[in-house]
């Protein structure tokens, strides 16, 4: 499996920490940040082999924040999974529109992340 460094953004820090965790013990190197201000300057400074982001957060809205991130080739690059408790077709097919994964919050969610990242390790 390839050892990915991987940017979370979560503003929820229960669900921020199963996810560090999970990820962690799948062998993957996490980094959490908890708004978008902190992310911009992370995404400046460091690079990532994967995003994993929600939608909604205290300091703004991952669909508008990565319509504009996107412009700039080195983020537009780094795949992306939005994990997120909106349904719909509509937030589905936004998500695509970033270039971005959708993966419902739900139960079977950190189980489909981990199905996300086998996919993508069998392709990097």
């Amino acid at each position: 499996m390839h050892r990915m460094k991987i940017l979370v953004i979560e503003d929820d820090a229960d669900y921020s920490d199963i996810l560090m965790t999970s990820l962690a013990s799948w062998g993957h190197s996490p980094v959490a940040a908890f708004n978008w201000f902190s992310v911009m300057r992370t995404l400046e400074s460091d690079s990532f082999d994967l995003i994993v982001t929600d939608i909604e957060t205290p300091t703004g809205n991952a669909l508008n924040a990565f319509d504009f991130l996107n412009r700039e080739e080195k983020v537009r690059s780094i795949p992306k999974i939005v994990i997120t408790g909106r349904e719909g077709q509509e937030t589905q097919n936004a998500c695509l529109a970033i270039g971005a994964v959708y993966i419902h919050k739900s139960t079977s969610s950190i189980a489909d992340l981990k199905a996300e990242l086998d996919s993508l390790s069998l392709t990097s």
